[in-house]
């Protein structure tokens, strides 16, 4: 949710309108490959230690025969994911990476800091990989991560509830066990400055009312932790090798499926841990209000992630539940409302409408049902 309220500003700039590719466009792919093969050269030594790896030969001689990339990200940091495909005198190979180009110094060196903070979590729990940094350079702010043979949230082949307890083991490996008391301002002032931008007062009100039991339950909590940020399904990956061992199994229990969690750049300390939750449920959510007029399998899908989150915080040396960490409930209806909030925002600015919109209406309704009947607020309690 910080996240996406530290890109806001930014974000509402951008058009609906999708552009045609121009000879600018081009260029500028032409450009990209061009470093990409550059950067290519300079990892040599990365590949032939892939190639041992994975044939059990040494190969001497390595050239780069083509260069494939994928690209996504925002205006801020773009992010490529690259297969080299190598000739070498020990034959031909594919060898994946993730190169990450960063708009500015501060940005590069923020996520080369929080890499650190999480790059070992698999030691604390086997079941959550993060990527390791291969090449970092700051003269051209880029970072190059190895390649993952994973599958998206989406294209893994799994019960969704497996996939949402997987998710919530690999967040309680990030949180880790360490408590603390949470700073509560900076989640006022982010309210604060959406409702001030919708500008209807009475709603502004009656919002910042109903949020204020929210308020009081975080400083009642002891769920201060490390948080990813940006902690949604396009920034995990299931592994491939895992995924083929339980294609034809009704039960994973007893398979460790590693889930790889990427894209440290936004974490942060001393925040609350049902923010990390809200984010990954926050728009399943908003999608499942607009199509059905209810979010009954939202409460189930968050079940299921706090049993895996629960599941692992005991396995890590944890003596609390997460629930037991919210005496006065659960926080996550907060969070998601947040978001919620945030979107409604998004779309108030973009397309010029009000409160009162037809367009938005179902996003007002649903922000008032999340704070008034705190349908997630004991999730998870009974585990």
């Amino acid at each position: 949710m910080y996240y996406l309220i530290n890109n806001f500003k930014s974000r509402i700039k951008l058009s609906n309108k999708k552009e045609s590719l121009s000879a600018d466009d081009v260029r500028r792919k032409q450009k990209l490959k061009t470093i990409l093969a550059t950067i290519g050269e300079g990892l040599q030594e990365i590949f032939k230690t892939h190639i041992l790896e994975k044939t059990g030969e040494k190969a001497n001689l390595i050239s780069i025969d083509k260069v494939f990339s994928t690209e996504k990200g925002t205006s801020k940091s773009r992010v490529h994911f690259v297969t080299y495909s190598l000739n070498s005198d020990v034959g031909e190979h594919l060898v994946n990476v993730v190169v990450k180009f960063s708009s500015d110094e501060t940005r590069f060196e923020k996520e080369i800091r929080n890499h650190s903070k999480i790059a070992n979590v698999s030691k604390i729990f086997s079941g959550v990989h993060v990527p390791k940094i291969l090449y970092k350079s700051l003269q051209n702010r880029c970072i190059i991560y190895e390649g993952i043979d994973g599958l998206s949230f989406r294209e893994a082949k799994l019960d969704l509830k497996d996939k949402d307890l997987l998710a919530g083991q690999a967040l309680a490996a990030i949180h880790g066990i360490e408590t603390g008391k949470l700073e509560v301002d900076s989640y006022k002032k982010l309210v604060l400055y959406l409702l001030s931008v919708l500008e209807n007062q009475q709603l502004e009100e009656e919002i910042l009312d109903l949020m204020l039991p929210y308020f009081k339950a975080m400083e009642k909590s002891t769920g201060a932790t490390r948080i990813h940020g940006d902690y949604h399904q396009g920034n995990l990956l299931f592994s491939s090798e895992d995924i083929e061992l339980v294609q034809n199994s009704l039960d994973i229990t007893n398979i460790n499926v590693r889930v790889y969690v990427i894209d440290p750049e936004f974490i942060m300390e001393g925040r609350d841990r049902n923010e990390d939750i809200g984010t990954f449920f926050a728009k399943p959510c908003i999608k499942e209000f607009q199509k059905t007029g209810n979010i009954k399998n939202s409460k189930s899908k968050i079940n299921s992630f706090i049993e895996g989150y629960n599941k692992v915080l005991k396995m890590i040396g944890s003596d609390q539940l997460l629930s037991e960490m919210y005496p006065s409930g659960l926080t996550i209806d907060f969070h998601m409302a947040s978001y919620v909030l945030y979107d409604l925002v998004d779309k108030v600015l973009s397309n010029q409408l009000t409160t009162y919109s037809e367009e938005i209406k179902d996003k007002v309704k649903l922000l008032k049902i999340m704070l008034k009947e705190g349908p997630f607020q004991n999730n998870g309690m009974s585990i």
